[in-house]
């Protein structure tokens, strides 16, 4: 991190972003976001682990899709003069056990966890850095919905991940308020603590069965999983997309399709 950061700037806190270098990733809406806000450029740097790319903003990547993700970061950190603020790099052993001592390490300077992808079926990433006590910005597309947000309750703060000002927005609310940055980590490592963990999720797991055992007849049939005709009749006349399958299974008709397809 030394090498990329001025050194004026290095004991700033850090926006911290780990994650495949894909486009669905959505890193550069996190660059662009950090760009086009001089308080986020006035108050951290910009930090991104890229797996096994030493250097990724000097050199190119020898996989195709990884160099298409990068190229666009290079030139916009280039175009806005981001250098001395922007460091990419990799973890010398890429093992979890590396990445969660970083994560500690930058809990200490008070800095923050991003992950800005356009869609994140599940979201482990940011559950990993929440743990270990960083106050979480994420999509608000998918599973951080759910993990970093229950009712009114706020765990983590999820933005629109197509607009780099609703990222950023989302970056200074963290970065600009000492208590917003306490509460959140705080919120966000219990509630990991308490849900996500595997001790949690198999006591859920066996209390949902001991329940559905004892009882059966008296579970809301609006509660069970749907099943399409086609997995009851698999024709040409009962196919189905993908994508109807993903609005029956996590889309908000779930419940009606339920009833629809008993």
């Amino acid at each position: 991190m030394a090498r990329d950061i001025a050194e004026a700037r290095r004991d700033l806190p850090v926006i911290l972003a780990s994650s495949r270098l894909e486009p669905k990733k959505n890193i550069l809406g996190l660059v662009q976001a950090f760009a086009m806000s001089p308080t986020l450029q006035e108050r951290a740097n910009l930090m991104l682990i890229t797996g096994g790319l030493d250097d990724p903003l000097r050199e190119e990547a020898s996989d195709g899709i990884a160099e298409e993700v990068l190229a666009p970061i290079r030139e916009l950190v280039k175009e806005k003069d981001l250098w001395g603020k922007v460091s990419a790099f990799g973890l010398s052993d890429q093992s979890q056990e590396s990445l969660a001592a970083a994560y500690r390490f930058m809990v200490k300077r008070r800095s923050v966890f991003a992950l800005t992808a356009l869609y994140e079926p599940f979201g482990l990433a940011p559950l990993e850095a929440a743990a270990a006590g960083l106050p979480v910005v994420a999509t608000k597309n998918g599973g951080p919905s759910e993990s970093f947000q229950q009712g009114n309750k706020e765990y983590g703060v999820l933005v629109d991940p197509e607009d780099p000002a609703d990222i950023a927005r989302g970056l200074e609310r963290l970065l600009c308020d000492a208590n917003e940055w306490d509460s959140f980590a705080q919120a966000g490592q219990q509630r990991v603590l308490k849900t996500y963990t595997w001790e949690s999720t198999a006591e859920n797991y066996l209390t949902m069965l001991e329940q559905i055992l004892s009882s059966p007849e008296n579970r809301p049939r609006a509660e069970l999983l749907p099943i399409h005709p086609y997995f009851r009749n698999p024709e040409s006349q009962t196919d189905v997309f993908l994508e109807e399958l993903s609005d029956l299974y996590f889309g908000s008709n779930q419940k009606v399709l339920s009833t629809a397809f008993p």
